[in-house]
């Protein structure tokens, strides 16, 4: 593997876990939190990975298939009040962490092609 692939998926890598980590802890807030309006605290994350998971709720929204399984899950572990907040999590996890997944890697290529056109020579 050269050296901008593997720069490119290091990069990818800690921008995806950083967001992962984040939209973790927006769920455990809005876990323990009793207030109906804490999955407000997503909103956050449709600013900072649109167009990715906007687009992604949308779709959700119009399909509906993670509503049945989230709402199948927290029923039989959590009596029915956890649903919305599983399946926010679920998609601004998986598609805002392949938002900056794919950003990690494109800034690390754009990096790299930078220094290879502005790399000094030597004078001849």
């Amino acid at each position: 593997m050269n050296q901008p692939s593997r720069d490119g998926l290091v990069l990818g890598t800690t921008l995806l876990v950083i967001h992962s980590f984040a939209s973790f802890l927006v769920f455990l807030y809005c876990h323990i939190n009793t207030e109906s309006q804490a999955v407000f605290a997503y909103f956050l994350f449709f600013v900072v990975d649109a167009p990715t998971v906007p687009l992604a709720f949308e779709i959700e929204g119009k399909i509906g298939l993670l509503s049945g399984l989230t709402d199948r899950w927290t029923s039989l572990w959590y009596h029915g009040h956890q649903g919305v907040n599983l399946r926010a999590f679920i998609l601004t996890a998986v598609f805002g962490g392949l938002h900056w997944f794919t950003i990690g890697n494109v800034m690390s290529y754009a990096f790299w092609w930078i220094h290879q056109r502005f790399q000094r020579r030597p004078a001849s």
